[in-house]
C-alpha cells in the first residue's frame, strides 16, 4: 500500500514537471523560406530574388492575419477589409510602376511539415509554382506565423515586372531530381467565336502573364474582365479574353428621289432633198390627158355658162311678175 502511493505522487510530480502533450518544433522563419524559394530558383537554371523589406512586411502581416482568423478554411489571398496582395504590398509602402504586379503563394500546414513539404507538396503544382519560379521575378517577401492551434501559416509575395527578365541574369545548374519544375507552356491563341468573343482556355503549364503577352493584353486587364483577385489560374479554366463587339445599329436607309435625266435630243441633221426639174411634157399633161391650159379654157366656159344660165333664171322670173292679171 505504502509502495502505491509513492507511485501516485511520483505520476502527479512528473505530470507537472514534464505536462503532456506533443512538443512541436520550432517554425520555419521568413528568410528561411525566401531561402529555400531562391534554392529552387537556382536548381531550375532563375535567378535568385532579394527580398525587399515593405514587401517582407506585407506577407507578414497577412501571414498573421491568417493564423488569427483562417482556420484552414478561408481564402488565403483575400486580407484585412478585402485587400490582395497588390494592395497590401502597396499599402505598406512598395512603389509599383507601371507593367508590374504582386503574385502570391499562401499555405497552411501543421507544425511537423518542412519547408520542403510546404514547397514540394503544397505548392508543388504548375500555378504555384509559377509564382516561385516567375522569370519576370524583381523583388520577393515573406511571412511565417503560427496560430494557436498550432498550424503554421506560409506567405510568399513576389513582385514581377512583366517583360524584364527578373532581377538577374540566369544561371544553369543541374537540376536535382527532388526539385519540380513547372516549364511555362507555350499559348496557343484562340479562335473568335461567331459572336466574336474569345475565350482561352488554360492549358498545362500556363501562366496568367503569358496567356496575356500571348494575346497583347494586359495581366489586368484579363484579371478585371474575369473578376480575378489573383494570378493564380488552373488548367482547364476558361479565361476571358475579349469581349464580343457591341453591334451599332445602322440608321434606316433612306430613299432619295432619283433627279430626272434629260434625254438629250440627237442633233437634227438637214437632209436636202433634190427636185428634179419637171420636163416640158410634164407641165402639159393633165387630167385625161388634157393639158393645163386646156382645162382652164374648159373651166372658164363651165362657169360662164352656169352664171348665164342663172341670169337668164332671173330675167323669165321677172317677166312672169310684171305681166297684169287677166281679165275674165
Amino acid at each position: 500500500m505504502r509502495k502505491l502511493k509513492i507511485l501516485v505522487l511520483l505520476s502527479a510530480f512528473l505530470v507537472v514537471v514534464f505536462p503532456t502533450g506533443v512538443v512541436q518544433s520550432a517554425a520555419p522563419s521568413a528568410y528561411d523560406l525566401i531561402a529555400a524559394v531562391n534554392d529552387l530558383r537556382l536548381n531550375n537554371g532563375l535567378s535568385e530574388i532579394s527580398n525587399d523589406g515593405y514587401l517582407m512586411s506585407a506577407a507578414q502581416t497577412q501571414a498573421d492575419y491568417l493564423a488569427s482568423t483562417c482556420n484552414l478554411s478561408c481564402n488565403g489571398h483575400v486580407g484585412a477589409g478585402g485587400t490582395y496582395a497588390r494592395d497590401r504590398a502597396v499599402a505598406a509602402g512598395y512603389s509599383l510602376t507601371s507593367g508590374m504586379n504582386v503574385v502570391e503563394n499562401w499555405a497552411g500546414r501543421n507544425s511537423s511539415a518542412t519547408l520542403s513539404d510546404v514547397i514540394y507538396d503544397t505548392w508543388a503544382d504548375a500555378d504555384h509554382m509559377a509564382v516561385m519560379l516567375h522569370a519576370d521575378a524583381v523583388a520577393v517577401g515573406a511571412g511565417v506565423s503560427v496560430s494557436a492551434d498550432g498550424y503554421v501559416y506560409y506567405v510568399l509575395d513576389v513582385a514581377v515586372l512583366y517583360g524584364s527578365g527578373g532581377s538577374g541574369a540566369s544561371v544553369s545548374s543541374t537540376i536535382p531530381t527532388t526539385a519540380v519544375t513547372a516549364p511555362v507552356a507555350l499559348v496557343q491563341v484562340a479562335t473568335p467565336r461567331e459572336d466574336g468573343t474569345i475565350v482561352h482556355i488554360v492549358g498545362s503549364g500556363q501562366a496568367l502573364w503569358n496567356i496575356a503577352a500571348a494575346y497583347d493584353v494586359s495581366v489586368d486587364q484579363l484579371k478585371d474582365l474575369n473578376n480575378l483577385s489573383s494570378d493564380i489560374i488552373t488548367t482547364g479554366q476558361e479565361i476571358l479574353v475579349q469581349l464580343a463587339p457591341t453591334a451599332t445599329d445602322a440608321p434606316p436607309a433612306t430613299e432619295t428621289p432619283r433627279p430626272p435625266t434629260r434625254t438629250p435630243i440627237p442633233a437634227q441633221t438637214v437632209q436636202v432633198i433634190e427636185t428634179q426639174p419637171a420636163s416640158q411634157g410634164d407641165e402639159e399633161q393633165g387630167v385625161l390627158g388634157m393639158s393645163r391650159q386646156t382645162m382652164g379654157l374648159i373651166l372658164i366656159l363651165i362657169c360662164g355658162a352656169g352664171l348665164a344660165l342663172v341670169v337668164l333664171g332671173s330675167m323669165s322670173k321677172d317677166k312672169q311678175k310684171k305681166q297684169p292679171p287677166k281679165q275674165e
